[in-house]
């Protein structure tokens, strides 16, 4: 990350880039996700980088079937902040705490919360976003599912009419032929009588 990023850049970023905020957390504190992704029973290689804990946290964001992947993801960052880091992402506890923390808590949904989940609650919006993220997967499979199943009913439709067919030519366009024909029949058949 360049450090060229000034205090109020940073947090700008944190509050509207879930990537960034994602790789702030984990350039912040990785053991601290490291040791939450574990204890979720999510398999890590020895010593893994930051972009290996990232894979995971995109692995889950990108698997439609885990109803419970947001709720982890929320688990895998929810890591106290470290102000003494000495990249990018330390000594920002007071612009952190200018987002609206106050006395060292912040009420979260009724309940107050230490200075140590501080940041967690200054990107809750993005971690909303990353509910709102893996709810558009679903939505996309979803409709995915939607049009599978109309090009299945369509794909049906075409293959039923294939199967009827005689000499190749469909079995309405035969009695309908057959019908002209008795109809003409009958014409002449009257047209004779008289």
């Amino acid at each position: 990350m360049p450090t060229t990023l000034s205090p109020v850049q940073i947090i700008d970023l944190i509050q509207n880039d879930v990537d960034f905020a994602i790789n702030f957390i984990i350039d912040n504190n990785p053991s601290g996700v490291e040791s939450n992704i574990s204890g979720l029973s999510i398999p890590l290689p020895e010593n893994p980088s930051n972009l290996q804990l990232k894979e995971v946290i995109d692995d889950l964001l990108n698997d439609s079937e885990n109803q419970q992947a947001p709720e982890q993801i929320n688990d895998i960052l929810g890591v106290p902040y470290i102000d003494s880091s000495d990249n990018y992402t330390g000594n920002l506890e007071g612009e952190l705490t200018d987002l609206g923390v106050e006395n060292g808590t912040i009420e979260i949904g009724g309940a107050n919360q230490s200075m140590g989940s501080i940041w967690v609650t200054a990107i809750a919006g993005v971690l909303g976003a990353v509910g709102n993220v893996w709810s558009g997967i679903l939505n996309n499979k979803a409709l995915g599912l939607q049009q599978q199943m109309l090009d299945d009913a369509q794909q049906h439709e075409i293959d039923m009419v294939e199967k009827t067919k005689v000499f190749g030519i469909p079995q309405t366009v035969i009695l309908g032929v057959l019908a002209l024909f008795g109809l003409i029949l009958v014409l002449l058949y009257m047209g004779r009588k008289k």
